[in-house]
């Protein structure tokens, strides 16, 4: 949560630095964006002798800004206005209203002071002595050294405007307009199937940034490329070969070469026979309950249903990271045996709701008892392993 503050103006010493450096009056919604950085704005007082001609026309842009103009009558040397003004009487004013301010609204940490004048160097010693702190904000030229490092911030008043500026410039700018980073995907693909290369995951990623400027699946939501690809599968905008550790990728309708079908074919679960030495794959006897439920578990934690590179691409990160040991072949037979077991069924279903057909996807029947009694016993594990 922002902390508090207050804002103090000594208008007339800002005003006459304004003009004089900058030829304008002080830009107010400025200074009020530059405070805002520092907390939330409580209080905000200018002190001045408003029915004076040069700020007569200041109140009401004050009022519109959430700032109260404190009225101090001014005074004059014998022989007129054409004299020297005595300002004393509005450093007193200000410093003497911020002390009361200190002492009755103490949860205000920050107090920001808008002036170049040497004289407000003991409020802020004060200030500081009571913890709180101090920003001063003034026209370089006209602020006194001392002041400058007696404060604990200070901001010069052309930084503030060269910011305001800056901003208003991007303001005008017009808007970009939003990319759809699924439909530069197949924008990618197109353009390498068009030019005969290589539509493995890093090709496909550099093409995306080829195309627009950059990209980085995590600000779509993806940890990984690869998570970032199979959503667009699921959508039915392209499709995915899993072949010699690399992923490939195709739009929906495309042909998969020859060899790509033989290495699939090679690859998707076969329901009779295979398996090492020939047997198939007994999830009891040739997995330990670790494992099973290593990979029960993993495959669960996959949005349902699945698709079969998806699965397979678990699988394999499983073994990448050390919780399982599974070889190639040996991934596709614990499919095959969890097909078998009936803890994985083939479903024909949509990937998407908007996606123009069904697809062959797989869901693990979790409200088996076998399946249960897995996942209850992974749950359990991993609670016990949290609690160590």
């Amino acid at each position: 949560m922002p902390e508090d503050l207050a804002i103090f103006i000594d208008w007339e010493n800002i005003y006459i630095s304004t003009v004089s450096e900058y030829g304008a009056k002080p830009n107010v919604s400025a200074i009020l964006e530059k405070a805002r950085e520092y907390g939330r704005i409580v209080s905000a007082t200018a002190y001045a002798d408003w029915t004076d001609g040069e700020f007569r026309d200041a109140p009401p842009t004050l009022y519109s800004n959430g700032i109260s103009p404190r009225y101090i009558s001014a005074r004059y040397f014998p022989g007129g206005k054409s004299q020297k003004r005595r300002t004393n009487s509005i450093d007193v004013m200000l410093a003497v209203e911020c002390v009361d301010f200190l002492h009755n609204h103490p949860q205000v940490d920050t107090y920001v002071l808008v002036t170049g004048d040497g004289d407000f160097i003991p409020l802020v010693n004060l200030l500081r002595s009571r913890g709180k702190v101090v920003v001063v904000i003034g026209v370089s030229e006209a602020t006194s050294y001392h002041l400058i490092e007696s404060a604990d911030h200070f901001v010069s008043y052309a930084s503030l405007l060269e910011e305001d500026r800056a901003a208003r410039d991007r303001e005008r700018q017009p808007k970009k307009k939003e990319v759809d980073p699924f439909r530069e995907l197949v924008r990618a693909v197109e353009a390498l199937k068009k030019g005969d290369k290589t539509r493995v995951l890093g090709q496909v990623k550099q093409q995306m940034i080829v195309q627009m400027g950059s990209f980085d699946e995590r600000d779509h939501g993806f940890k990984k490329f690869k998570d970032f690809v199979v959503e667009a599968e699921r959508r039915g905008l392209v499709k995915t070969v899993d072949e010699e550790f690399e992923l490939h990728v195709y739009l929906p309708d495309e042909k998969i070469p020859e060899q790509l079908v033989a290495d699939l074919a090679s690859e998707e679960p076969q329901r009779d026979g295979g398996g090492r030495d020939g047997e198939g794959l007994d999830l009891t006897e040739d997995l330990t309950p670790y494992e099973l439920r290593t990979i029960c578990r993993s495959i669960a934690d996959l949005r349902q249903p699945a698709s079969m590179v998806e699965i397979l691409s678990r699988l394999r990160e499983l073994d990448e990271r050390g919780e399982l040991e599974l070889s190639r072949e040996e991934r596709v037979e614990v499919v095959e045996a969890l097909l078998d077991a009936g803890y994985l069924n083939p479903v024909r279903a949509r990937p998407y709701k908007q996606a123009k057909a069904d697809m062959t996807l797989y869901a693990l029947d979790a409200q088996s008892r076998q399946v249960r009694n897995i996942l209850d016993g992974a749950a359990e594990a991993a609670a016990q392993s949290a609690s160590r």
